[in-house]
């Protein structure tokens, strides 16, 4: 179904319902255990509990993460209950390195005493540490990313990037960005992809070197500093992994001027540029149609950058749930 609504075009699929029903969901899911969270600190009452036991599970797969849980005994208004709560909520936080779960339940040890917190309309969820965590915001930032996606998808025309003529004449010849920060276009260009391929490579390289040196270290630590073999291979690694992130900077720059060169050789009127007009951008990243070299640049270009954002993002949850 299409409709207009104030001279702009939208499109109603079925597909693109679901889609924002499901971010609209997960993103209501998320905001709904925060203020469960804050409300749960706010209104919990101290009781006494005993800890029966401690665990830390680890995921399956690849990318494994770990959760922690402590099962604990107390009594709240003359009944007995029994929790595996640390924290308020439903949305237990994850761990990416195994020491960081460690420390979260080191204070209680089995047969000990505790203080836990227990909310009046939810006697049975006693919690043992009054704090809201950050794992809620995962499904906040998520649905609400899907749900912007899908809408910018549904805003606009359906074929942004195709049928745009691009002249041939020496008129329309692109004059600019010859040369990006002082450098020619095309050296940025080949050193740009080089970093991008050689990068992941020595990336890969020191990883496996420090699985191999790890396994073979004895003792069960080991000190870490750059001289050391490990550490020369550790700070490889973040170099490279560094390094990949600048190549690929460097190639959404060069690739955003020659979208500019591009867009330059279309005969006016020229359509709105997909860059200042969000829902193009994203129309034209969803299609799988034919696209032509202004276009496919448009694709490309804002691939790049979405891989940058994503890879930054990783990079800030990452550093959030290892402090």
């Amino acid at each position: 179904m299409q409709f207009t609504l104030r001279g702009v075009a939208v499109t109603v699929t079925p597909l693109i319902l679901l889609a924002l029903m499901l971010g609209l969901g997960i993103a209501g899911y998320g905001g709904y255990d925060y203020v469960q969270q804050s409300d749960a600190v706010d209104d919990a009452v101290a009781v006494e509990t005993t800890v029966v036991g401690t665990d830390i599970s680890r995921s399956d797969g690849r990318r494994f993460y770990y959760r922690i849980s402590v099962e604990h005994t107390y009594e709240y208004q003359g009944r007995e209950y029994t929790s595996k709560q640390v924290f308020p909520g439903s949305t237990r936080p994850i761990y990416t390195v195994r020491s960081d779960a460690q420390r979260s339940i080191e204070p209680y040890e089995p047969n000990e005493t505790a203080t836990a917190y227990v909310t009046p309309d939810n006697p049975s969820g006693a919690f043992l540490k009054r704090q809201t965590v950050f794992a809620p915001f995962r499904f906040i930032g998520f649905g609400s990313l899907l749900a912007l996606l899908t809408a910018l998808h549904a805003i606009g025309a359906r074929n942004p990037g195709q049928n745009v003529g691009i002249s041939q004449t020496t008129g329309r010849e692109p004059t600019r960005y010859d040369t990006v920060f002082g450098f020619n276009r095309d050296t940025l260009s080949r050193v740009s992809k080089r970093l991008m391929l050689f990068t992941p490579a020595v990336f890969f390289v020191s990883l496996v070197t420090i699985v191999v040196l790890l396994l073979n270290s004895e003792g069960s630590s080991i000190q870490v500093s750059v001289a050391d073999p490990v550490g020369f291979a550790f700070l490889a690694a973040l170099l490279s992994g560094l390094g990949f992130v600048f190549g690929l900077t460097l190639y959404g720059i060069w690739s955003f001027t020659e979208y500019r060169r591009l867009r330059e050789r279309i005969p006016d009127p020229r359509p709105p540029s997909p860059f200042r007009h969000p829902s193009r951008l994203v129309t034209i990243m969803y299609s799988r149609d034919e696209l032509n070299a202004y276009g496919r640049r448009v694709k490309l270009t804002g691939f790049v950058f979405t891989l940058i954002v994503f890879l930054i993002g990783v990079v800030g949850f990452v550093l959030v749930t290892a402090s």
